[in-house]
């Protein structure tokens, strides 16, 4: 089978080229042409690459003739920019090439990233059933596309995917998330001020996100959908970074829980219900938080 891949650079993209890259498929992956590939020394040298900043990108991916697209690229996604609506609204713009060449190569099937964010500000796990009203112009805009990809798959007849991300962690994450800024702060012996840190999130590790895409790559049946791709699992933010201390062998001292108070409408438990996911395509094993921290870190 042959792939077109968006965002292999990025975190997530660099564990799906990987996994894909090492699963058998053949890969054409984008990039800018000032992309960085400190993530991507696994399969770098191994796959064909396009630049979206070169003129004829879109006829050199429609030459590739890919059967499947996946979409994991996203502009903006760092906290400075999700209530930029300039650098979200050229997301759009994005899809609509990647959607011109899902026409002319007759693509059976389409994967898109989309976000828990599409659901706002919420406290209780949630199935996909559940109003979304997203809070951020990342958000927004993330449905925006999940609307524009829906009705153009369903006008070509083109499976669709939509997996809605809850939070994935592992190896070479963005630096200024919370879990590598973190570990540096620790790692240069600072203490960190912290909320008391009972909000419970829903994190899964990025190789078992990468173990649910490829059952969605393969399966044969039309799914078309909305799915949360999450454990449905709460982890407690306090649990979370006390087994980044003791990963990295610091005293727990330096960690100051309590000491900041929780911002005002501080959302508490932010989990996903998987049961749509597992009854289209199988469940999937998932690590402990213990061992998500160990093979990240």
């Amino acid at each position: 089978m042959k792939i077109l891949l968006t965002g292999a650079t990025g975190f997530l993209g660099s564990h799906i080229a990987d996994f894909l890259y090492a699963s058998g498929f053949e890969l054409l992956l984008t990039r800018r042409k000032t992309s960085v590939l400190d993530k991507c020394n696994s399969f770098a040298e191994a796959v064909k690459w396009i630049y979206t900043d070169d003129d004829n990108w879109i006829n050199q991916a429609i030459e590739f003739n890919p059967d499947l697209i996946i979409h994991a690229a996203w502009n903006g996604v760092e906290n400075s920019k999700r209530d930029d609506w300039k650098v979200q609204l050229s997301n759009i713009d994005f899809l609509y090439q990647l959607l011109k060449i899902a026409k002319e190569s007759n693509v059976k099937k389409i994967i898109s990233l989309g976000s828990q964010a599409e659901y706002g500000q919420f406290n209780e796990k949630v199935t996909e059933e559940y109003s979304v009203n997203p809070v951020s112009s990342y958000g927004f805009v993330k449905l925006a596309c999940l609307e524009y990809l829906k009705s153009f798959c369903n006008d070509y007849s083109i499976q669709w995917y939509w997996l809605r991300i809850f939070s994935v962690l592992g190896k070479n994450d963005n630096p200024g998330w919370l879990i590598p800024s973190v570990i540096t702060k620790l790692n240069n012996n600072e203490t960190i001020d912290l909320t008391s840190g009972d909000q419970c999130y829903d994190y899964m590790y990025v190789n078992d996100f990468c173990d649910r895409l490829l059952k969605v790559i393969r399966s044969s049946e039309n799914n078309s959908g909305i799915y949360n791709v999450c454990t449905g699992r709460p982890t407690k933010i306090k649990e979370l970074l006390i087994a980044v201390a003791n990963k990295v062998d610091k005293p727990l001292s330096l960690l100051k829980f309590g000491a900041l108070p929780y911002r005002p409408n501080q959302t508490m438990f932010m989990i996903g219900d998987s049961a749509k996911f597992d009854a289209a395509f199988g469940q999937c094993d998932t690590l402990t938080i213990k061992n998500m921290i160990e093979k990240s870190i």
